[in-house]
């Protein structure tokens, strides 16, 4: 049934989009479209430098929400980055939505390619009147797409390889790209004096613990957390080892679990406050070794080739876990982990995955992602 509606609607859809006369061949204007999460957007970047090398002469534009389009600032393969609210989708703005589809229509774009199996979005992009509508489909999603791929959430295939299934579908072959992640000279250090030159130096060693996240605009998953508690011993038994500095780092929304291990550390941790997006990946790209949650941290330290160790408990780190060597993983020994990988959290009312995760394996990993000596100085 979904599918017969999908069909017809498709139909409809269709009735809105531009003549390709050959365009799709050759488009002089794309549009890649990804929106809310910051680690998803990050695991996209190399598709969009695939989507560069094999459309070299095209204008990219990534449609992207708030909450997570600064992180494409600087981005070479990116010429144009279109901002909108990312409650539009999640608040089901009827009004909000066809605003944004006028505004796409206007820029008159040869060719989509969309990284959300997501009904509304492919959708808006159609009423947009892009011709060519590249995209994943789930269970019938993808009605309104003039190219179907298929999507494998809740498996062990890494979500960033399933993205490149889209620019390969359009030609390119060559191998999957890096990461993308650019900080220019002057942010960083202008970071670095704005919240960490009072307390200790360029030649100093830092640790970042990151204790929160598991928020974004469509989720709140508290059970991807590891106790403060704990972060706090490991934070500490490290510090005693290698003598660095521990930065306890997080968003506004992250306040009550960075409070709870400064108040357990029994020295004095450097807490930045207030910082935005960008500055945050300024401030873990100083860092020898990062500690945290499956959260944007992982993706944005992973672009950097920043050692990290993420504790993984629902999630499936097979599914959202960079492949990388400076990316090393610590899983939960309980049976029903992982539950989920990267569509809407099923829920759980006593998360047993993250409480029987001990601190001796985390500190076993932080010292092996230490001794990598990745990142950048």
């Amino acid at each position: 049934m979904n599918r017969l509606v999908g069909g017809l609607l498709g139909g409809f859809l269709g009735l809105f989009a531009r003549g390709t006369d050959g365009e799709e061949l050759h488009p002089k204007r794309v549009l890649v479209v990804k929106t809310h999460a910051i680690g998803d957007l990050l695991m996209v970047t190399p598709s969009i430098v695939a989507l560069k090398q094999l459309l070299p002469d095209s204008h990219i534009a990534v449609l992207s929400g708030s909450w997570s389009a600064e992180i494409l600032e600087g981005n070479p393969s990116v010429d144009e980055v279109i901002v909108f609210p990312d409650e539009l989708i999640f608040n089901h703005s009827i009004a909000g939505l066809l605003k944004l589809a006028r505004k796409l229509a206007a820029e008159r774009f040869d060719l989509a390619a969309i990284f959300q199996p997501s009904a509304p979005v492919q959708a808006i992009v159609a009423l947009a009147g892009v011709p060519v509508r590249v995209g994943f489909d789930l269970d019938g999603s993808g009605f309104s797409l003039t190219m179907h791929l298929p999507w494998s959430p809740n498996s062990e295939r890494f979500i960033g390889d399933n993205y490149m299934d889209l620019p390969r579908a359009l030609g390119f072959e060559g191998a999957t790209p890096d990461s993308v992640l650019v900080l220019s000279d002057v942010e960083r250090q202008l970071a670095f004096e704005k919240f960490l030159a009072p307390e200790t130096s360029r030649k100093n060693k830092l640790i970042a613990v990151c204790p929160g996240g598991g928020k974004n605009p469509r989720d709140d998953v508290g059970a991807k957390r590891w106790s403060a508690d704990r972060f706090a011993q490991v934070a500490r038994k490290l510090a005693q080892e290698t003598g660095a500095r521990v930065l306890v780092l997080g968003g506004k929304s992250d306040e009550v679990f960075l409070d709870a291990v400064m108040d357990r550390l029994p020295f004095k941790g450097i807490r930045p406050q207030g910082t935005s997006l960008r500055e945050l990946a300024c401030l873990i790209s100083f860092c020898s070794l990062l500690i945290t949650n499956d959260s944007a941290p992982v993706h944005i330290a992973a672009a950097l080739k920043v050692p990290c160790v993420t504790i993984y408990g629902p999630s499936n780190p097979l599914a959202v876990g960079p492949r990388i060597p400076t990316h090393f993983v610590v899983t939960s020994p309980v049976n029903c982990s992982p539950c989920y990988s990267n569509e809407k959290f099923p829920g759980c009312k006593d998360p047993l995955c993250m409480k029987d995760i001990p601190t001796e394996v985390v500190l076993d990993s932080a010292r092996k992602a230490i001794s990598t000596g990745g990142g950048i100085r």
